[in-house]
């Protein structure tokens, strides 16, 4: 999940700033506030990600993340094919999408060092190096599909987001509580994972 969800994210790092000033024409300032603003939203969700977890189960959260980035991406192919392409949609779709992966990534990680318990280290490179792998496949795509529109970096991001819900029910599989912690005997933390 965490590498598709990372291949999301830099396909719209590698083509947003295209997407914003070649096709909807603003400036480079105009699109380092637009690229801030989104990178606001992560860090809002970030920050809720925070808060909630103290309350809400980390899988739940992750599916909410995930939910909110898709619907996001979902709006990014479908409004400008029924109601053309404008700067104001293509910001709000992608900020809605920017937010989603921000509450993606931290219960992603979260969930990844639970389960990485026994060898933290390995569970860190492994998380942090599928990150950029995926990344690192997917930014390219985003230029070799065309450069008249918006739609190549929106059905790459989709795509992605896609593949990262269907890891998600294949191999994370939710339901059963994987990398959830809950207080075991003595007040130390241990996983609740189904046997």
């Amino acid at each position: 999940m965490l590498g598709f969800t990372s291949a999301a994210l830099f396909a719209y790092i590698s083509g947003s700033s295209f997407v914003f000033e070649s096709v909807h024409g603003v400036s480079a300032t105009v699109y380092s506030l637009i690229f801030a603003s989104n990178a606001v939203g992560m860090l809002i969700a970030g920050v809720t990600f925070a808060r909630l977890s103290r309350r809400v189960r980390m899988n739940t959260l992750l599916i909410a993340g995930l939910t909110v980035s898709g619907a996001g991406a979902v709006a990014l192919l479908v409004v400008p094919a029924l109601a053309g392409e404008t700067l104001a949609a293509t910001w709000i779709c992608l900020f809605v999408t920017m937010a989603g992966i921000g509450l993606v990534f931290p219960a992603t990680m979260s969930i990844g060092q639970t389960l990485g318990r026994v060898a933290p280290g390995a569970a860190s490179a492994l998380l942090g190096g599928l990150q950029f792998l995926f990344g690192a496949l997917a930014a390219p795509l985003v230029g070799v599909f065309g450069e008249d529109s918006g739609t190549p970096m929106a059905v790459i991001v989709l795509t992605a987001l896609a593949l990262a819900g269907l890891a998600l029910i294949l191999l994370a599989r939710p339901w059963l509580s994987h990398g959830e912690v809950a207080a075991g005997p003595a007040g130390s933390a241990e996983s609740t994972e189904a046997a």
